[in-house]
Order: structure tokens, then C-alpha cells, then sequence
């Protein structure tokens, strides 16, 4: 499991260096003060060898142009000169080094000590080059544009590194569709129980689902089974949030927001289902929220029994655009509660 990662020139991050990961992990502060660009740090360096990842996460914001323009939103201050280098450590050390791709020759150069940005607007060549270090071992990777009038991209794929680490990112508006498959793993291997428990906090007489016309239907207790979307959008997000967690085994999920969509009333018991099923599942789990109620509910769900394994970070930006991360354990983040800290 991550235990440190350092980010360097991303988005409005200069540098960051945070430390002292546990498997369940809870991002708190104020808006615009860095959160979200911390689990994309997080994202970009789970899979190394993907340089769609950054294309991707722009997506998960919304934001769906690929011009060469857009591609430097990604980087400190818009200064493509100096690439975004973010390190990440577990068992293994991950560095990954992000720069844009300015092309004006055909053949693109695959060598990882060719760091050359070189510009010509009138071919229209440009994407992003990642040069990544496991270990020490050094590969590289490409994504091309050929025209930002085109969707179409051409991907270069070290094909000597094979990523093995399972990592899913949820936005605070992700798709319950992209969860089917999962279920239909999790049904598979006849661990429906793992979904039913999280149904009950939205409602208490689920007994069971089932999958039909692609569709997810649930059994309250009515004459017939009906469409998970009656259960409202809580109960929609649980499955999906759950389903992750099934399917990031061995591995990490990130989730934006985690109170969006839920009542405070709820917290708690969402919190007591996530933490069982990333104990089960050995996931670790990287959170964020801006909600007092979803940080007293990981406190009341967790100091007892699973102390050991969830800690807390307050994020705040410094004036020189540092980000900064206060390390809370679940009794200092007690006090401050009863403190009132506020971090609305």
C-alpha cells in the first residue's frame, strides 16, 4: 500500500510532499484548496504507462476538448517548459515525469533521454510524453494528436511494462453504468451479500438483486423486484462505491466527495460498510470531502475497531501555492471536532 507521494507542477499545485498513508485515508479542507488535484497525483501515478490518464481525469471534470491549449491546463501556471513530476512510494518506487509533445517531425522519438520540446504550429503535431521510473528501471510512453481538429490519437505503450496495480478514480458525478460488470463479477462469485449490506442504509428491506435487460433490479419486499433507480441516486452510488472497492482488490480506489448525494444521517453506517469491504477486499482507499458530517461519521465508524487503519489529513494552500497536509489520527480529529474546526 502507498505510504508517501510527492507532486511537483501540477495544476495549481507547485509542490506537495505528503506522508504516513494508512488503507483508509480522508482528505479534508476547503474548496479550490487542492483536494481533487491530489487523488489525480494519486491517479496518474497508479498507471504509469497510460498517458491517456491525464486526458481522462479532464473528462472526469467535465471538460472534454483535447487541443494542445488544454493539454497545458494540466500544468503549474500553464509553464509546459517544466514537466509535472509526480513520485509515489509503496513497496516499489514510482516516478513519473509529464511533458508536452511538440512535434515537427514525423517520426516520433521513442528514446527516454530525448527530452527535446521542440514546436512548429503549422503541422499540428503535439500530445504528451510520459518518461517513468520503477525502481529505477526507465520507460516511456507517448500519446500523439495529429490535429486538434481530429478526435482521433495515437497511443505509444512501453510494451515492456505491464501495470499490475488495480487503481479506479470516482468523481463526485460518476457513472452507476460503468459499475454492471462488476456486479455481474461480484453475483458471479456469489458475493451478493457485499452489495446487500450497502443497500440496507438506503433501505432496510432489501433482501436481494438481481441483472435482466442490462438493467439492476432489487427485492424490497414488494410483489415483484423493482429498478434500483426507484431506490433514489444514495443507493445507486453505494453499489457503485462498493462494486469499486470489489473490484480495486489489492488495490487502491480514489473517491471525490464522498458525502455527495447522501444524507448525514447515513454517514456513519456508509463508512462502517466501506471500511469492512476494503478490510476484506486489502483495498486502500483515498477519500475526500469538504463536510464536517462525513468526518464525524469516519470518526464514530472507526475508533474503535479499526483505529489502526484510518488516518485523516487537512489540506490548505499555502501562499505559494504549496499544498500542505496536517495529519490528524482519529483522536486528534475527535478534539477537533469538538473543537468545531471549520472546513466547509
Amino acid at each position: 500500500m502507498f505510504y508517501k507521494i510527492e507532486i511537483e507542477r501540477f495544476r495549481g499545485i507547485k509542490y506537495a510532499s505528503i506522508e504516513g498513508f494508512k488503507q483508509i485515508n480522508l482528505f479534508f479542507g476547503k474548496n479550490n484548496c487542492g483536494k481533487s488535484s491530489l487523488l489525480e497525483s494519486l491517479f496518474l501515478a497508479s498507471g504509469l504507462s497510460n498517458p491517456l490518464l491525464p486526458i481522462n481525469v479532464n473528462f472526469i471534470r467535465g471538460y472534454n476538448k483535447t487541443r494542445l491549449e488544454d493539454l497545458k491546463l494540466d500544468f503549474y501556471n500553464l509553464d509546459s517548459t517544466q514537466p509535472i513530476h509526480i513520485r509515489l512510494e509503496n513497496k516499489e518506487k514510482r516516478d513519473l515525469k509529464i511533458n508536452i509533445l511538440e512535434q515537427n517531425k514525423k517520426n516520433v522519438s521513442l528514446k527516454t533521454e530525448d527530452a527535446n520540446i521542440l514546436s512548429n504550429v503549422e503541422e499540428e503535431r503535439y500530445g504528451l510524453k510520459f518518461d517513468f521510473k520503477i525502481d529505477n528501471e526507465s520507460y516511456t510512453s507517448q500519446l500523439r494528436f495529429d490535429s486538434p481538429a481530429t478526435t482521433d490519437v495515437t497511443q505509444i505503450i512501453a510494451e515492456q511494462y505491464k501495470e499490475v496495480l488495480r487503481c479506479i478514480y470516482l468523481g463526485p458525478k460518476y457513472d452507476f453504468n460503468a459499475s454492471i460488470q462488476g456486479l455481474k463479477n461480484i453475483l458471479q462469485n456469489k458475493d451478493e451479500h457485499f452489495i446487500i449490506e450497502g443497500l440496507k442504509i438506503m433501505e432496510p428491506r432489501v433482501k436481494d438483486f438481481i441483472f435482466t435487460d442490462k438493467e439492476m433490479f432489487v427485492d424490497v419486499g414488494l410483489s415483484k423486484r423493482i429498478p434500483i433507480n426507484m431506490l433514489g441516486d444514495g443507493a445507486r452510488k453505494i453499489v457503485s462505491l462498493l462494486t469499486s472497492v470489489y473490484d480495486c482488490k489489492d488495490g487502491a480506489l480514489l473517491v471525490d466527495e464522498i458525502s455527495n448525494g447522501f444524507h448525514y444521517s447515513v454517514m456513519q453506517n456508509l463508512w462502517k460498510i466501506l471500511i469492512n469491504a476494503a478490510v476484506k477486499n486489502n483495498t486502500q482507499l483515498f477519500i475526500t470531502t469538504h463536510d464536517m458530517d462525513s468526518i464525524k461519521g469516519l470518526r464514530n465508524a472507526a475508533i474503535d475497531e479499526f483505529n489502526n487503519l484510518v488516518t485523516a489529513f487537512k489540506l490548505l494552500k499555502a501562499s505559494d501555492d504549496e499544498l500542505k497536509a496536517y495529519h490528524y489520527s482519529l483522536e486528534s480529529l475527535d478534539y477537533s471536532i469538538n473543537q468545531e474546526i471549520e472546513v466547509r
